[in-house]
């Protein structure tokens, strides 16, 4: 109460209106003299294509060929609307400051110099956070953006994604810039790309989304400052490899869905000695490799497929001595190795997920759980929960792993034990009753089972 005493009447108006939706908030103008200039001054302007069309328009009329003319008529006239909406009312804005403009665009009535020209006058307004998202029909243009763009001293967030092409003059400052997201962008030529990742001095969040026509091969990602690095590279990009020195990251995502051996897959991590969160989906190559780069995490996500290389070794010179947090799932057949030399070099986890809902594969013969004689250390000291989720498609090795988590975990509070609804019932019941007769070690464990799973972990989709 006592910050919005603090405005004037004016003031509070506008920051009410900086609530509303940029259209709604012109439309404020009609209601009395007093209104008639207050949207000039709202800090947040969105313009979102998707705000004009139906859920389903957008699918329909990005992907379908042959969407009837009535359709394609009435989409046109609504985005002409919405051009001539921006290009009459984004000149008249007066705010001193633009706190966020965002550009959500995909049908053909927009064109690259309009976006060059609206993010052109965003820039003059002293924009802190910028966003423009540009789809187009292949064989399109590209939207080039303003050069004035990188000299923007007021610039704290850019977030660009698709149809952008990304051309970083020789010189350019941007001092404030702490937040970059480059997703499914194209770039000018590979230098460009370098320029940006290593002169903003202050960069603490970046999000690299790698598509197939992105032109870049070198990439490297050396930042001193940066906190929170998510790299995704789709199949079919083209690389010499990635290399990551990043002294003060906090938390790493990576998503590699390259099925190639080559190159393309290699990445080499030099400097991670904060990292405490680490998401992992790879194709597996290299995977020892890129995990004794991540031994100070606490929180593990680790999903690697289509690795069926049995003759991978993991030996016992990595110590996860920080990690409290382990989720693991599988997508290929030689999983268990891999997963027994974490557990055994993790003697402080406390929470262990373990996923085969993705699994279509044969038997995993490297370890046989209900053979086995050797305990990790963190079953006898630390495990308290455990949770086993899968779907119809049970593997099992999964139920084996199961069996031997919960026969040898001495400290365990709580293991869940979640299958698809997919699973016929009396199966269901055959593996419940199965379990429970496994006898958890840990005379305090309660048991649940329930016949659903939600992992949350959407990079794994």
């Amino acid at each position: 109460m006592d910050k919005i005493s603090g405005f004037s009447d004016d003031e509070l108006l506008v920051k009410i209106l900086s609530f509303l939706p940029t259209k709604d908030a012109v439309s404020t103008s009609t209601l009395s003299k007093r209104w008639k200039f207050l949207w000039m001054r709202v800090p947040k302007l969105e313009y979102d294509e998707n705000s004009i069309y139906p859920k389903e328009f957008y699918c329909q009329y990005m992907f379908i060929e042959g969407v009837d003319r009535r359709k394609r008529i009435i989409a046109s006239g609504k985005s002409q609307r919405m051009r001539r909406f921006i290009d009459r009312n984004l000149p008249l804005h007066i705010s001193p400051l633009i706190e966020s403009f965002r550009l959500v665009l995909f049908t053909e009535v927009f064109q690259p110099q309009d976006i060059k020209l609206w993010v052109e006058i965003a820039i003059s307004r002293c924009v802190e956070e910028l966003s423009v998202t540009f789809t187009r029909f292949k064989g399109k243009p590209n939207a080039l953006l303003p050069s004035s763009l990188y000299t923007c001293k007021s610039l704290v967030t850019l977030k660009l994604k698709k149809n952008i092409l990304v051309d970083v003059p020789h010189v350019f400052c941007l001092p404030s810039l702490k937040t970059l997201h480059l997703e499914l962008v194209t770039y000018a030529d590979e230098e460009s790309l370098q320029r940006l990742l290593t002169n903003c001095s202050v960069l603490e969040d970046l999000v690299v989304e790698r598509h197939q026509g992105d032109n870049v091969r070198k990439f490297s990602v050396i930042i001193p400052t940066l906190l929170s690095l998510s790299f995704t590279v789709w199949s079919g990009c083209s690389s010499d490899g990635y290399m990551i020195d990043t002294p003060s990251l906090k938390y790493f995502k990576y998503k590699n869905l390259s099925k190639s051996t080559t190159s393309t897959s290699l990445i080499i991590v030099k400097n991670m000695p904060k990292l405490e969160e680490a998401q992992i989906f790879t194709a597996g190559h290299n995977i020892k490799k890129l995990l004794q780069s991540l031994t100070s995490v606490k929180l593990l996500s680790l999903l690697v497929a289509e690795d069926n290389t049995a003759e991978a070794v993991y030996g016992d010179d990595v110590d996860f001595n920080k990690l409290e947090h382990l989720n693991f799932g599988i997508r290929n057949t030689f999983w268990s190795k891999l997963l027994f030399w974490l557990l055994n070099a993790s003697p402080k986890l406390r929470d262990f997920k373990f996923s085969d809902q993705y699994s279509r594969v044969t038997m995993d013969t490297l370890v046989w759980w209900n053979q086995l004689s050797s305990v990790p250390q963190c079953l006898l000291s630390s495990l308290q929960t455990f949770e086993w989720s899968g779907d119809f498609f049970l593997s099992v090795q999964g139920k084996d792993l199961a069996k031997y988590i919960l026969r040898n975990s001495c400290f365990l509070k709580t293991a869940t034990i979640s299958l698809g609804s997919g699973l016929d019932p009396q199966k269901h019941l055959d593996l419940e009753t199965e379990i429970r007769l496994s006898s958890p070690s840990s005379p305090t464990c309660n048991l649940v089972f329930n016949q659903h799973w939600d992992l949350g972990w959407e990079f794994w989709i």
